[in-house]
């Protein structure tokens, strides 16, 4: 065993107080060393002074009789305040003796005890030996501490008349101290049978790197890995796995704390599972720390969250017991200096969208298949099936606890069934055989475990945190979650105890976030608190400051950061949204969507807004002209987006009016480059031109470049639409000016593709073809699919002009099948030209192939379609059919 955990020797460095150990090792839970002749044993009096004098000269006379130091604390002129002296005192002692008489003694300014009871409450597990005057005058708080002490197990206490009687009495228990010490360390060590490593009911699923990873750290000079996680992650089924692969390197012991609370029952417990025996002067240290000597020794402490004082009772045993390893496992680490922490993440889940073939190799769903058959119930590995229950695993986020709960309900629900049900998981998610522990039958239960070992503060900001979907910046929590207390300190404990972790987000402030389990069970509580509607008032409150924040950059120099940022506040949004409309606030909804709504059209994800400004729709609510006039703009503009025309001239001159009578530019200018596409689709291409050529002024006037570059890009299409492609390329080329000044991608992918549409419909094919790569490498960058679809148009224009009809068939199938699956409509500015391209097409590879070639481009990845067909305009070096005109 020694090969294998091979820690380098090292003196011990005692703690110093303050730090949970003191001078000499002890530790609350943790009976101290006492060391005979060699070194000689200090025993500490504790007592009042003047009223026990006698007995204090007759207690230090027969210390010095047995050749030990009396430690005792005197008034005088010294450097230290004199509580900071006797801890000190304390520290450094061994055994604890403890007389008492008719005094409790005097209360220090700023605190709640005397220096007597302090003393006796800082004793710890050193021996006790307590002494009480026979009299019937105890003052009253002495009479309680006194009465304190029959349930003492540690103690020892006797009654005495006399001071001489005392003297007798202390000589004779020191001595009997001491020889009962010698004879316990000089015994053999017990080496009776260790605890055998419990026999998991069933193989563990998924978990091969990180079994192989903590093993790794035990071989090679970790002392104690802990492994964190919340209840239900795995924690324990991983550490057994670990024992198990350890097991052949040297002894290993399995010890289950789960229904300890405190540090010494704690070292009883692991005493016991080690054969180790501890006795009435031996405590359970002195026997753990020789049963492992010069032994080499795997133990697994299980469930370590709620054992009280049991950091510093693992530091020391670390320190005194230098070939024992430890591997733990608990809610939160412990914190001590030779802890390496792994927290344990759930399984990794089928990405949304992944084709369910593969699903079954994915860890979460070979453990429900598993967990359901353990039950009785063979699910088939079809296609459908599968998809189902890789739709759950996401939905319970790969939690290992609530994937074996869901499969066990299969006995009476199907996946199907049961995947609708989710919603209310915590209740749902109940199960399990007899043989596992109460905690952990009940989803519910787990959290409940880790929920009630909080403090008052961390219970209540765990609860108002639930209002967050998907994470929270501390500046969120801050604004939403304040009651006037620092949230750090609760945060932080949240944390520790993996309730609440650690995000990943873009560059700037940390994040957090809630497993969603946690957070329905932290809505639960947030009921209860009645605090539920305050604290939603409050969130739209911040995330509609946030977007009044996000909006000028948005729509400006920052657009890309500003994306970034907001994209991971989209479940946030989606709650605020939710929020307003239950409760009747329209005016916020509209305010915050035209907020925000550029990060969804970059996000290709315009449905969503959309569906927002449908319910402010159906409502019909009464708002301001201003409002109003911005509902009808939005609604315009999603519906232009999506293709749909009919009647929306209405919707933007009617804000339009509105926002000229109050000289709201901006607001002028984004209707009027919405009115100016809908002209030009009208028929009406003079009344187009001069609708962009105003928002591009408006823009202009008030130092808006985004705006600009916008407008430009829109009149360009609307100009090549007319034939004007001199004019055209003028627009684009101020577009793509404009856009480069702020550094905005999408802007100049739109702007590149416009050029790349004037060159080619001039038959500068080369031109268009370099345009139109520049353009497609910004899509393919930002994942800009719907400007990705509008090089596709392009890319098949001219991989037809090099002569190969079925890349161009290829990504004209890709852009129709993305923009199904976007729900936009086509850019008209190239309709023409790409009718008469698909006829070509067709001549040449007969509609059968060409069908073929659209549903299969349709399955591919829309950036590799893109890259493909650039790739055969590359090939193409000179024409060999016409282009189509």
């Amino acid at each position: 065993m020694r090969a294998c955990y091979d820690p380098p020797r090292t003196t011990a460095v005692r703690g110093a107080p303050g730090h949970g150990i003191d001078q000499d090792g002890g530790v609350p839970g943790v009976p101290p060393v006492i060391y005979t002749p060699d070194r000689r044993l200090r025993v500490f009096v504790s007592s009042t002074l003047g009223e026990l004098a006698e007995e204090r000269a007759a207690a230090r006379a027969a210390i010095d009789g047995l050749h030990l130091v009396p430690v005792m604390f005197e008034l005088g002129a010294r450097p230290h305040p004199p509580r900071e002296l006797y801890r000190a005192y304390l520290a450094q002692s061994d055994v604890f003796v403890g007389i008492y008489g008719e005094r409790y003694g005097w209360v220090a300014p700023g605190e709640a005890v005397s220096g007597l009871e302090d003393e006796y409450r800082l004793a710890g597990p050193r021996p006790r030996l307590l002494y009480l005057r026979q009299t019937d005058r105890r003052e009253p708080r002495l009479a309680d501490l006194v009465a304190d002490f029959a349930t003492d197990d540690l103690a020892s206490y006797k009654h005495y008349a006399s001071a001489d009687e005392l003297g007798r009495r202390l000589a004779d228990d020191l001595a009997v101290l001491l020889s009962e010490r010698f004879a316990s360390t000089a015994a053999t060590p017990d080496r009776s049978p260790r605890a055998a490593l419990p026999a998991p009911p069933q193989a563990i699923v998924g978990r091969e790197a990180e079994v192989a990873a903590v093993a790794e750290h035990l071989r090679h000079g970790s002392r104690l890995v802990t492994l964190t996680g919340m209840g239900g992650i795995g924690k324990t089924r991983l550490a057994l796995e670990v024992a198990r692969t350890l097991e052949g390197d040297g002894p290993t012991t399995f010890v289950d704390l789960s229904a300890v609370t405190d540090a010494d029952r704690a070292l009883r417990t692991v005493a016991e599972a080690l054969g180790a025996t501890a006795d009435g002067v031996r405590g359970p240290l002195d026997a753990i720390v020789e049963h492992l000597r010069d032994t080499a020794t795997l133990v697994v402490l299980d469930n370590l969250e709620q054992v009280v004082g049991i950091d510093r009772a693992v530091a020391v045993l670390l320190e005194r017991a230098p070939d024992l390893h430890l591997l733990a496992t608990s809610r939160r680490p412990l914190r001590v200096r030779a802890e390496r922490e792994v927290r344990v993440p759930p399984l990794p889940v089928p990405a949304a969208g992944a084709p369910a073939g593969g699903a079954t190799d994915e860890p979460c769903v070979a453990l429900f298949l598993d967990r359901a058959s353990d039950v009785g119930v063979e699910l088939d590995d079809g296609a459908g099936t599968v998809a189902v229950v890789a739709e759950i695993c996401r939905r319970l986020e790969g939690i290992p606890l609530a994937i074996e709960l869901a499969a066990a309900r299969t006995r009476v629900l199907p996946p199907a069934s049961l995947l609708e049900r989710l919603d209310d998981r915590l209740g749902v998610l109940v199960g399990g055989g007899a043989d596992v522990p109460a905690r952990q039958r009940k989803l519910r239960a787990t959290i409940d475990w880790s929920h009630d070992l909080l403090d008052e503060d961390a219970r209540g900001l765990l609860a108002r945190l639930s209002v967050f979907a998907g994470g929270w910046t501390l500046e969120a929590a801050e604004a939403v979650c304040d009651t006037g207390d620092d949230l750090l300190e609760p945060l932080a404990t949240l944390v520790d105890t993996s309730l609440v972790l650690p995000a990943a987000g873009p560059d700037g402030p940390p994040r957090f976030r809630m497993f969603e389990t946690v957070r329905a069970y932290a809505g639960e509580r947030l009921d209860e608190l009645g605090e539920a509607g305050q604290l939603a008032d409050r969130h739209l409150t911040h995330f509609r400051a946030v977007g009044e924040q996000a909006q000028p950059w948005l729509c400006g120099p920052g657009q890309r950061e500003w994306v970034a940022r907001l994209d991971v506040e989209r479940p946030n949004l989606r709650v605020a949204v939710r929020h307003a409309v239950a409760t009747g606030d329209h005016a916020a909804v509209v305010e915050l969507t035209w907020d925000v709504i550029v990060l969804y059209f970059v996000r290709d994800a315009v449905d969503e807004p959309t569906a927002w400004l449908d319910a402010v729709a159906r409502a019909e609510p009464d708002l301001d002209p201003i409002t109003d006039a911005k509902l009808r703009s939005l609604h315009a503009l999603v519906r232009i987006h999506h293709g749909d025309l009919d009647d929306v001239l209405e919707d933007l001159e009617g804000p339009l009016a509105v926002f000229e009578a109050h000289d709201m530019d901006f607001e002028s200018a984004v209707a009027l480059h919405q009115l100016g596409f809908v002209r030009q689709r009208a028929g009406d291409l003079d009344g187009a031109v001069a609708a962009l050529a105003r928002s591009s002024e408006l823009f202009d006037g008030i130092g808006h470049d985004w705006g600009v570059a916008l407008a430009e890009a829109m009149l360009a299409s609307v100009l090549i639409a007319g034939g004007d492609l001199d004019s055209a390329g003028g627009a684009a080329q101020r577009s793509l000016d404009r856009a480069r000044r702020i550094d905005n991608d999408q802007q100049v992918a739109q702007a590149l593709h416009h050029l790349a549409v004037t060159r080619l419909l001039r038959g500068e094919h080369d031109e268009a073809a370099a345009l139109l790569g520049e353009a497609a490498t910004l899509a393919r960058a930002h994942g800009l699919r719907t400007d990705a679809c509008a090089c596709l148009d392009v890319a098949a224009l001219l991989a037809l002009r090099a002569g190969d009809a079925e890349a161009a068939a290829d990504a004209v199938g890709a852009a129709a099948a993305n923009r199904q699956r976007l729900g936009v409509a086509p850019w008209p500015t190239l309709e023409p030209s790409l009718d008469d391209a698909m006829a070509t097409i067709r001549d040449r590879l007969g509609d059968a192939e060409v069908q073929a070639h659209r549903r299969a481009a349709g399955e591919r990845d829309l950036f590799g379609v893109l890259d493909a067909t650039l790739s055969t305009v590359d090939a193409g070096s000179s024409p060999r059919h016409p282009t189509p005109r």
